[in-house]
């Protein structure tokens, strides 16, 4: 496992798309409920997961040891960044 980094991170419904595309390209059919079956979790949790583009990272975990020949060592991830804006003063330059 990585070190967790800051403003950082992983996509859930790319990693699930591009898992999905890697098998199909090696001959294997792969649907988003058989792959919730295999990591065990419920389609309402997994649907969620997909819909709000979060999932812990144990299940990230999972999904690479479990489908590694697919994507075992894919991170696919957003980095978040914020800026911060100065305010101007208020006051007059004259």
């Amino acid at each position: 496992m990585r070190a967790k980094k800051e403003n950082v991170r992983e996509v859930f419904p790319a990693t699930i798309d591009r898992l999905i595309e890697r098998a199909q390209d090696a001959g294997v059919t792969l649907t988003e409920a058989a792959i919730a079956a295999e990591l065990g979790i419920p389609m309402e949790a997994f649907n969620m997961y997909y819909q709000k583009d979060k999932a812990p990272s144990e299940v990230f975990d999972l999904m690479r040891k479990t489908y590694k020949q697919f994507i075992g060592k894919l991170y696919i991830e957003r980095v978040v960044l914020t800026d911060e804006v100065d305010e101007p003063d208020d006051e007059d330059e004259d």
